[in-house]
This record gives C-alpha cells, structure tokens and sequence, in this order.
C-alpha cells in the first residue's frame, strides 16, 4: 500500500494537468466541434471550455478562442488544432517558470495574438506541425497549413520556424512556407512590403484540390467577439 498510493495520486496529479481548461471559445459559426482526447465529441458553442487535450475541429465554420493567458486565436474554415498541454497559474498578471503551452495545427488556417506565455516565456511556447514547430518571440501571426505545406506570415514581432534541416526567423511583413519536414524552412519573395496590411500578407489556404478543405475567405475574422 506504501508504494501503490503515491503511485495513485501521481496518477490523479497527472491526469488534472492533462485536463486542464486552456481556453474558452467567445465566437462560432457553422458546425464546429470539440473532440475530447477520449474521442467523445460536443458541439462547439460559445462560453465552452477547451482543456488540454482536446481538438477543435471547425469543419464549415469559424471558432474564436481567449486562452487563461489573454492569448487569442481565430480558426477558419477547414481547420483542426489541438492544445496538448497548458499550464497557467495566474501570478499578479505574470507568467511563472512553470507556465507551458503546448500546440498542434493540423491543418487549415488560423491567426493568433500570443499572452502572457508567449509574450514572457517564450521558451515555454510551442506549434507544432509535421513539417515544423512554429516558436515566438511575443507577437501576432498567421499560418495555413495543408498539402502544399506550412506558410506562417508575422505581422508583430518575430516568429521561428524549426524541423530537422534547420531553423528561419519571419519578422514582421514577411512570409515564410515549409514545404515538408526535411526540407529547411525558406522566406518568400516579396518579403518587408510596404504599407502592409494584414490581408496583404495574409497566407491563403491551398485550393480545396490540393487539400479536400473548403476555401476560407481572404479575410481574416477580428480578434474580439461581435
């Protein structure tokens, strides 16, 4: 009994951070849902909870999601991502050391404000892909991702791409794809345009030939729920 009950309550100990609640979602159009890390799936309404392990999946819609950290996230059309694991204890409007965001986009298009996480423990932030994990430096960006790769654009700080044949920084205005995970990440032409708007640099969604997604709108939603 000694060793069998530490062993239980690292088990219940695991399983809450496992379960952790990540993020709420404040905005959603169409069928999305929420598939849990059992398989169970719910609709994807306004107010609900994502905890760590669980799926969005916005099938025709859109979902706007406000993580514990003040980051927020807007998927398009034809998205599925994952939290993998987060940790937030709110400490005075701080990030602890202990703070960690764990992502997975698997594929769509989505656009993010990085929080307190991302803003202060950057080291502690990451997107991963099968092509490459997207780190930050406190920032805004967009990414799609699809057959014919990733393509992240930074529109407010500095965003680093990484997989197993090396690493690219995207500053602010730029553009950068990957087209598989051993090929190195590469900027696009046209990088630092003038006068750039986020619609200009916006990556767009590969076309429904190349991905069996439904095509998303060249807009973008706002950040901030109507």
């Amino acid at each position: 009994m000694r060793l069998i009950l530490p062993l239980l309550l690292l088990c219940v100990l695991a399983t809450d951070v496992l379960a952790e609640a990540a993020a709420n979602i404040v905005f959603t159009t169409g069928g999305a849902s929420i598939i849990a890390a059992d398989g169970a799936v719910r609709r994807a309404e306004r107010g609900a909870v994502i905890n760590a392990g669980e799926t969005v999946d916005t099938a025709d819609g859109k979902v706007q999601l406000r993580f514990r950290d003040g980051a927020t996230m807007s998927l398009q059309p034809g998205t599925q991502f994952r939290v993998e694991q987060f940790r937030f204890a709110e400490q005075g409007g701080k990030a602890g050391p202990d703070d960690t965001v764990v992502m997975r986009f698997i594929r769509g298009a989505l656009r993010t404000v990085s929080g307190l996480i991302g803003k202060e423990r950057r080291e502690q932030y990451r997107m991963d892909t099968v092509v490459g994990t997207i780190g930050i430096r406190g920032t805004e960006y967009g990414a799609s991702f699809g057959d014919a790769g990733l393509a992240v654009t930074t529109y407010v700080g500095l965003v680093e791409v990484c997989n197993t044949a090396g690493c690219a920084m995207v500053g602010a205005g730029q553009t950068l794809r990957v087209v598989d995970g051993n090929t190195k990440p590469r900027l696009l032409p046209g990088s630092n345009l003038p006068n750039l708007t986020p619609d200009a640099a916006m990556p767009q969604l590969p076309t429904p030939a190349q991905t069996n997604l439904p095509e998303a709108p060249q807009q973008m939603p706002q950040q901030s729920a109507p």
